[in-house]
C-alpha cells in the first residue's frame, strides 16, 4: 500500500535539531513532516556533541568568529527552554549536567585562549579543583 503525502518541509534526523526545528516551522504555519530512523532524540550529531555552549569553543582560537558571536547568546535561551519558560517547554528534560567542561592542558596557549573566550563571550572561564572535579559538580 502507498500513500503520497505533501508537505513544505521535510527533516531528516530526530534529535534536538529537528524536534526544534520541527516545532519551529509548524509554529510559524509550515508543513512539516520528521524523518527518523530509531528513537528521537536517541542520537547526536558529529557537530553538536550533546553540548549547549554559548561558542566558547569556537572562541578559544584566540579569535572571536562570527560563529561565536551568534553562538554567545543560545545558553540563555535554553536555561529558559529548559525551565519551561521559552519557546519551546523543555522542563521535563533531563540533564546530564548543568555546565559543561572543556579539558585543555596547563600550555600557556591553551591558558591564554581560555582567557580570551572567557573576556569576549557572555560565558565564562573557571578553572575545576580537584575538590570539584572528585565530587563531580
Amino acid at each position: 500500500m502507498s500513500q503520497i503525502v505533501t508537505t513544505d518541509v521535510v527533516i531528516v534526523g530526530g534529535g534536538i535539531a529537528g524536534l526544534w526545528l520541527l516545532n519551529r516551522l509548524r509554529s510559524v504555519g509550515y508543513g512539516a513532516i520528521l524523518l527518523e530512523s530509531d528513537a528521537l532524540g536517541a542520537g547526536q550529531t558529529s557537530k553538536s556533541q550533546g553540548i549547549i555552549h554559548g561558542g566558547m569553543k569556537y572562541a578559544l582560537q584566540g579569535v572571536l568568529t562570527n560563529d561565536a558571536m551568534a553562538m554567545a547568546e543560545m545558553p540563555a535561551l535554553w536555561r529558559e527552554c529548559l525551565a519551561g519558560r521559552g519557546e519551546i517547554d523543555l522542563a521535563r528534560v533531563p540533564l546530564l549536567s548543568p555546565q559543561h567542561y572543556l579539558w585543555a592542558t596547563n600550555k600557556l596557549t591553551a591558558k591564554l585562549g581560555g582567557f580570551l573566550a572567557s573576556t569576549a563571550l557572555t560565558s565564562k572561564v573557571a578553572a575545576l579543583t580537584k575538590k570539584r572535579l572528585s565530587r563531580g559538580v
